[in-house]
């Protein structure tokens, strides 16, 4: 029998990653303007606004702002099923892997919209944000998020700017089980804990003043 070698301890690495290697934004921008109509695939810009900020609000996330490989990620999820929304299943479905990449990068690329966090959603939004509740096992959302929602990581994603109506919509899938793509459930777990005054607030806090 062989021995062991050092690779067979080797981390595995996510499908998407590969996805980015080499992937060009500018592909990524025509196909976001254009779609793929004969794949069903309906133009990003539809939903996601001309340069990623939804002109709307609404649940439709903005996209601007957001890293590439957090994109990639949930583009995959939706396409293999793991992340649930019927629209967007039928759409990354259409996509291929090289597709997907060049949507990341372009995206990825852009800014995100102007920052107005905390302006609006009170003292209670700023406490869980900056210091959470230890009695609840809440822990600051700004340990993942970054300090005032702005983004850690490149798989924690910016919460900054985001319609507080989106923001309600995911921590309420994340409640109901409906979403189930959080790494080892940590968000399921927290959404259970907040209230519903609590998620409003936050919503408001993180997307400030229309």
């Amino acid at each position: 029998m062989p021995g062991r070698s050092a690779q067979d301890f080797s981390a595995s690495r996510p499908a998407w990653e590969g996805y980015l290697q080499g992937a060009d934004p500018a592909l990524g921008k025509q196909l976001a303007a254009s779609g793929k109509p004969a794949a069903g695939v309906q133009a990003c810009v539809a939903c996601h606004g001309q340069a990623g900020i939804t002109p709307t609000g609404g649940i439709f996330p903005n996209l601007a702002g957001l890293t590439p490989e957090y994109i990639a990620k949930q583009l995959a999820d939706f396409r293999q099923g793991t992340r649930k929304q019927a629209l967007m299943n039928t759409v990354a479905q259409g996509l291929s892997e090289q597709e997907i990449g060049q949507l990341a990068a372009y995206y990825g690329s852009l800014a995100g919209p102007p920052l107005h966090v905390g302006e609006t959603g009170g003292e209670a939004a700023r406490k869980l944000d900056q210091i959470g509740d230890g009695a609840r096992a809440l822990p600051a959302c700004a340990n993942c998020h970054g300090l005032r929602g702005l983004g850690e990581g490149p798989l924690l994603p910016r919460l900054a700017g985001q319609s507080k109506e989106y923001f309600a919509d995911q921590i309420n899938a994340f409640r109901n089980g409906s979403r189930q793509n959080d790494d080892v459930g940590v968000m399921r777990a927290f959404a259970q804990r907040l209230t519903d005054s609590e998620v409003e607030a936050l919503g408001q806090y993180y997307a400030g003043p229309r």
